[in-house]
């Protein structure tokens, strides 16, 4: 888990998380290119890679491999991700925004969802996933404070 304090309001950082462009930019370790659904950010929508491979294997239907799907979106204060982990396995991604006088309070918390991301998750791996959150979140504040400079 990790904390930033980004003096951006609340609204911009969501705004950025809202923007299905801009995932790649703030999501740490995902393939690029990826494809939000038009849906995005909305409970339920998927966003995926295209492999340009054939689908191979007893459940592969199409050729996109599936790399994040929203199980939670409560504007403005909050996204939860279930995310494949370029750790390994799937985990859960949590998004909380606070407002604060002066900015906003950003907390990104990583849960491992299947046994081979909690192998990956326990031990030294642990400070890599903690480290891909603070990435997370000051990616988040970087990306909110260019988008209001270039609005403002």
């Amino acid at each position: 888990m990790a904390w930033r304090f980004g003096a951006v309001s609340a609204e911009a950082v969501m705004a950025v998380v809202a923007t299905a462009e801009l995932f790649e930019d703030w999501v740490v370790g995902v393939p690029t290119p990826v494809d939000a659904d038009r849906r995005w950010p909305e409970t339920g929508s998927i966003v995926r890679k295209d492999t340009d491979r054939e689908p191979h294997g007893r459940h592969s239907y199409d050729r996109h491999l599936t790399v994040a799907v929203v199980e939670s979106w409560l504007p403005p204060q909050e996204l939860v991700l279930r995310l494949r982990s370029g750790l390994g396995g799937w985990i859960r991604l949590t998004i909380r925004v606070q407002p604060r006088p002066g900015g906003s309070l950003i907390e990104v918390r990583a849960d491992p969802i299947t046994a081979s991301a909690r192998l990956r998750y326990a031990g030294p791996a642990r400070s890599r996933a903690e480290e891909r959150c603070v990435m997370v979140a000051e990616s988040l504040i970087q990306l909110a404070t260019e988008r209001s400079a270039a609005s403002g």
